[in-house]
């Protein structure tokens, strides 16, 4: 099999509620399938997956807000990562990645887990500026010399039921025409 870069590929996704599992679902290579009845929670589902990678702005509803945490195991160019993220109606949350498994991950001491912000600083990197280069994805600023953040692709990848289908991306607030045509850059590779 042929691996084109970057890849990052879902494997798992747990969902806790104190120490009760409350979601757990392994992912197989291609396309996987969420299936269930009206209000049973396949959006919330989607919206935990995506949070996890680094999305921002998600309208929680009370019952994903009952939880307290969301892990993602990902195959980054072959390489096993897991981050996690607690969930929270609080904005900007720090992503926690253990560099293997999942399995390895929730065996692990707090200490072998590395915390990243969601903005940098002069004394920390980012969680998106982690997982670009982990993806082997170069830095790309945005307007105002700000650099572009998982947010912003995941904005492009993945659009929820409340975005208006015409949309090509998940509708901001603050959308701006600069960080607009970054993200489709460097998503075509033309950065």
């Amino acid at each position: 099999m042929t691996m084109f870069r970057p890849t990052l590929q879902v494997r798992r996704l747990t969902v806790l509620h104190g120490r009760t599992t409350a979601y757990d679902e392994r992912f197989h290579n291609g396309i996987n399938i969420i299936r269930g009845r009206n209000s049973s929670g396949k959006t919330s589902i989607l919206d935990l997956l995506a949070y996890s990678l680094g999305a921002e702005n998600i309208p929680w509803k009370q019952e994903a807000l009952l939880c307290d945490n969301v892990s993602v195991e990902v195959l980054v160019n072959g390489s096993l990562l897991t981050l996690r993220r607690d969930i929270t109606d609080n904005s900007q949350n720090p992503m926690y990645v253990f560099w293997g498994g999942m399995d390895q991950a929730q065996a692990a001491p707090v200490s072998a887990w590395e915390t990243y912000p969601y903005r940098k600083s002069e004394r920390k990197e980012s969680f998106s500026q982690v997982l670009f280069r982990a993806l082997e994805m170069p830095e790309v600023r945005g307007a105002a010399e700000s650099n572009i953040t998982m947010h912003q692709i995941l904005r492009l990848a993945y659009s929820d039921q409340r975005t208006p289908a015409s949309r090509l991306f998940r509708f901001e607030q603050f959308d701006t025409h600069d960080i607009r045509e970054a993200v489709g850059n460097l998503v075509c590779g033309l950065n």
